[in-house]
């Protein structure tokens, strides 16, 4: 106690003090304070013994309790009733996690490279270190969207609550942003408490966090924003490292675009890199190994993974590997059903054949009205419509009984009252939706599922020429994008006419638009992320955009960028080469060694690498632009490939295949992003040397009536790192460079 004068305590006991009762009232003498207040509706009197820290509580007619420290008094059921929390949170989480033996493996690395490779580990770093006085402590744990960061917090959540009893960890209190924008965390730790049913208090548990008794973990942290930045995120998490100086803890989890160590420590002040301590953990997928251990518990077997449209998803850096598609492929799809399933694109593939299992779960009296095409459509159109109330609403969440209505809403008109019944009483039920935490109410299994669903809702209202609430209202974060940009380009190929609407109709609206909301803003996010899916005889010219967040995934097309400004644009992996900007600006730009810029691209103030590394300041920014792309004599990025061979059609060629993010392209002119790389003059060259080098699975199959053949690059991660010491791809290269 040695450490804290009279104010200090008086403002740690203030919250727990009766609404409405006197302020706390503190006297203090021969080193021993006094403290005397009302709490639930009893007085207590507390002394404070200074030397030694130890604790006397006087709690209206109850015996003297006395404890070691403040802390354990704080704990205790005259204070926070932490063993009362405890037992409510692993009760909670047993009904809601998912058995032990099922959980997909943890793989990540610290940023000192250490591997953590259990939850054990995870626990073990929080609190692990020896601090000094007066620090606060963060861990963070970033990694891309379905990546599994929130079942971890949630699995270390149970961890720490089930063995309480036995170990008093500090609990954690697992806050998540739940799709709200401009939240505060008060607001959130409010709702979090609720969901457990505490009796604690959102202002109680700052206090507590400051005594080492709760750790605030913020999941969703990137998406605390407001429509400047991220300066009030920021600032509130500066506040609160403040106030948990002593044995306080946090966790923040987000997107690694958006949050790292070097970042934290830059942009909050508060935080004292030679005082507080701060760990990362950056989550990375499941190897292939590890994927196919886990779908073998889940009745797979080793001839299932030896199908060619079933090994390609499961290769190293594959997006198939992320927790959020692995569940999908265990719980809901059976290996024969991707056999010979050569799919463009993942998501829609998986979405698909989920929504056809459920439109085939009705029963005979739905089937007698509806038959299985209709009732195809019906699932989809009650999925989207779900999805877009509750990002109008901002919520992650609705009551079952509002999702029953939505789906008799998207019902046609003239079918029987039995079967609406029937209809509306499934609604709830379907394969997509899970128990959110509060009583009553369902959510999407996963973030990217909403995400996938708003979506489509996005292309198709803007391509009628509506500007849905949620674009006009919200902020459009980096994870919806990045999906939004993969949908765009399925919807580019397996609906045209539904695509050419909503760019004709997007890309113009700057033009025309009068109101005074985001629409413009998000609308300008959305015309950006569907560029690489355009297919335009006529030039592209997009004027007058001014946008927050921006994704581009792909390589872009042709096309002139006038007045357009962007926040933070995040490019890896792209190919900006063909872009002409004319009098835009970009302030952060997100990137990668393998992407490619253009020689008019302007100068954003810092370029932010996938390792946390930040590159500021005019020289060091141009040298960077510079070496990747503008300049065409230094664009190299320290890559293996030669200047001379970069010049090759041929190795161009590979470029643009690599960066296309289809599993398999097809030799035909159905798929027009395809066709640019098979029909291109240096494809058979390219093809045959690809397949020497194990870099390209061939497969003959039919596809709409007629065989087909279908082409998959292997590696393409690797191809675009062009890694110094990948002696099969300097292979590759060298030859490339003879052809």
């Amino acid at each position: 106690m040695a450490n804290m004068n009279r104010e200090e305590i008086i403002a740690d006991l203030a919250p727990f003090g009766d609404i409405g009762d006197n302020a706390v009232k503190a006297s203090e003498q021969n080193g021993k304070i006094t403290v005397k207040l009302t709490r639930e509706g009893r007085p207590l009197k507390i002394l404070i013994d200074m030397a030694s820290g130890k604790i006397q509580c006087t709690w209206g007619t109850a015996p003297v309790r006395n404890f070691a420290s403040l802390s354990a008094a704080l704990a205790s059921e005259i204070f926070s009733n932490l063993r009362r929390w405890a037992d409510s949170q692993r009760e909670l989480l047993k009904r809601e996690l998912p058995d032990p033996s099922d959980l997909l493996p943890i793989y990540g690395a610290m940023q000192t490279n250490a591997e953590i490779k259990s939850l054990a580990a995870v626990d073990a770093i929080l609190g692990g270190e020896a601090r000094k006085e007066n620090a606060s402590e963060i861990l963070l744990v970033d990694g891309p969207a379905g990546i599994g960061k929130t079942n971890l917090i949630e699995q270390l959540t149970f961890l720490r609550a089930d063995g309480y009893r036995a170990i008093a960890k500090p609990l954690i209190l697992h806050v998540k942003s739940r799709g709200r924008v401009l939240s505060n965390l008060l607001d959130l730790m409010a709702f979090s408490l609720q969901t457990i049913r505490s009796q604690i208090t959102y202002d109680q548990i700052p206090v507590l966090a400051k005594h080492g008794l709760v750790v605030i973990a913020i999941d969703g942290f990137d998406e605390l924003a407001d429509p400047n930045g991220y300066e009030m995120a920021w600032a509130q998490l500066g506040e609160l490292v403040t106030f948990i100086r002593g044995r306080g803890s946090l966790i923040l989890a987000g997107r690694d675009t958006f949050i790292g160590r070097e970042r934290l420590l830059k942009d909050v002040p508060e935080l004292r890199d030679s005082v507080d301590i701060v760990n990362s953990i950056t989550l990375r997928p499941p190897s292939p190994d590890q994927a196919r251990e886990w779908l073998k518990k889940h009745n797979w077997t080793d001839a299932n993974f030896q199908v060619p449209s079933i090994s390609v998803l499961l290769e190293a850096d594959s997006f198939a590997l992320r927790p959020v598609f692995l569940r999908l492929l265990a719980e809901h799809v059976k290996p024969k059903d991707l056999k010979d399933k050569h799919e463009r694109y993942l998501t829609p593939f998986l979405v698909n054949h989920m929504i056809q299992r459920e439109a085939g779960l009705y029963g005979r009296p739905v089937q007698a009205v509806m038959n299985l095409g209709e009732r195809v459509n019906f699932v989809g159109e009650f999925l989207c419509e779900v999805a877009r109330q509750m990002v109008d609403s901002q919520t992650e969440s609705l009551e079952a009984s509002e999702i029953a209505w939505i789906s008799e809403a998207s019902l046609r008109s003239d079918l029987p009252a039995e079967v609406v019944t029937l209809i509306k009483n499934r609604a709830s039920v379907v394969a997509f939706f899970v128990n959110d935490e509060r009583p009553g109410f369902k959510a999407f299994m996963h973030s990217y599922l909403l995400n996938y669903f708003v979506a489509i809702v996005s292309i198709r209202a803007l391509g009628k020429g509506d500007v849905p609430k949620f674009v006009r209202r919200n902020l459009l974060g980096s994870e919806f994008l990045g999906v939004f940009a993969d949908v765009a380009a399925e919807t580019a190929i397996a609906g045209q006419a539904e695509f050419g609407a909503f760019w004709d109709r997007a890309s113009s609206l700057s033009l025309g638009y009068t109101s005074a909301d985001r629409g413009l803003r998000n609308v300008g996010a959305l015309v950006l992320g569907a560029l690489p899916s355009v297919r335009s005889e006529s030039s592209i010219i997009l004027r007058e955009f001014q946008i927050d967040d921006a994704v581009i995934r792909g390589t872009c097309p042709s096309a002139t960028l006038n007045n357009i400004g962007v926040n933070q644009l995040d490019v890896r992996g792209s190919d900006l080469s063909a872009l002409i900007w004319e009098d835009s600006s970009i302030e952060t730009l997100l990137a990668d060694d393998s992407v490619r810029v253009s020689i008019s691209i302007p100068a954003p103030k810092k370029v932010s690498l996938p390792n946390g590394a930040e590159i500021v300041g005019a020289e060091d920014v141009a040298s960077w632009l510079d070496a990747h792309g503008r300049n065409e004599e230094t664009t190299s990025s320290g890559g293996i490939a030669s200047q001379a061979l970069r010049r090759k059609p041929i190795f161009v060629l590979l470029m643009r295949a690599a960066r296309l993010r289809q599993h398999w392209m097809r030799a035909d002119n159905e798929d027009f992003q395809a066709s640019r790389i098979v029909n291109d003059p240096a494809w058979p060259d390219l093809s045959r040397i690809l397949k020497s080098h194990d870099y390209l699975r061939e497969e003959v199959r039919q596809a709409s009536g007629r065989a087909s053949m279908f082409y998959h690059i292997k590696n393409r991660e690797s191809i675009l790192a062009e890694a110094k010491d990948d002696a099969a791809l300097k292979a590759l290269f060298e030859e490339l460079a003879k052809a």
